[in-house]
């Protein structure tokens, strides 16, 4: 009752609360446990598979809610294209990244956390539209403005398929390059959704990419999801 989130205290419900620098937290059912021997030493990701989504569903039991709140770290495997595939539509694989929504066929936007190869690149429609050489990519309508937007490799930096990135993690509103305004829109880490209308759907997290998660990925290492 004391939380406060979106300018509000107090009357927040946590619907997710996944640590994995918690030895006792585990990935959700279907997601792939990534260990290492340095930081960060656990991550959940895809599982073995060549595109599309990955799923975890965070029950609100029923509770009536109008606004969402929350925050997901994560990390950059390979060179992930941020929304390059967005005509897919909000069902499919539209981000390299993470999706919340909530509700079914069509399902309903909350917030997409995007990951983009790096911050300025001739890949022009897989990196971060907030970035500023340039060149930007865009986002589906039904995204908005409610995204976060991130790249472990600063400038037009070069990647590795393959190659985890644990230096700076992603959504976390720090570590932004000369090439980047992401670390200021919509002030990371923490985001705030106002719904259109009152909902008790439960809220679905997917991890998205459009190619096989050995060479590209956006694992998670934090979710903190809270309803009001």
């Amino acid at each position: 009752m004391d939380r406060t989130c979106c300018g509000s205290r107090g009357g927040w419900m946590k619907v997710a609360d996944i640590d994995m620098t918690k030895s006792n937290h585990q990935c959700p059912v279907g997601f792939k446990l990534i260990t290492r021997t340095t930081t960060p030493y656990r991550a959940c990701g895809r599982p073995d598979r060549l595109s599309g989504c990955t799923s975890t569903t965070f029950a609100t039991n029923g509770a009536r809610y109008s606004r969402v709140c929350g925050r997901i770290l994560g990390y950059q495997i390979g060179s992930p294209d941020a929304f390059s595939r967005q005509s897919r539509g909000i069902d499919s694989y539209y981000i390299d990244g993470i999706s919340l929504t909530h509700g079914q066929s069509p399902r309903k936007h909350i917030w997409s956390f995007a990951g983009a190869v790096n911050e300025g690149s001739y890949f022009s429609t897989s990196i971060c539209p907030c970035s500023n050489n340039g060149y930007r990519g865009t986002v589906p309508s039904f995204v908005g403005n409610d995204y976060f937007c991130d790249s472990a490799i600063r400038g037009e930096g070069s990647f590795s398929p393959g190659l985890f990135y644990p230096s700076d993690p992603l959504w976390d509103g720090q570590g932004c390059g000369a090439t980047s305004t992401c670390c200021a829109f919509n002030n990371p880490p923490w985001f705030c959704k106002q719904l259109s209308q009152p909902t008790t759907d439960n809220i679905e997290l997917r991890i998205c990419g459009g190619s096989s998660n050995s060479a590209d990925d956006s694992p998670f290492e934090v979710v903190e999801l809270f309803v009001n």
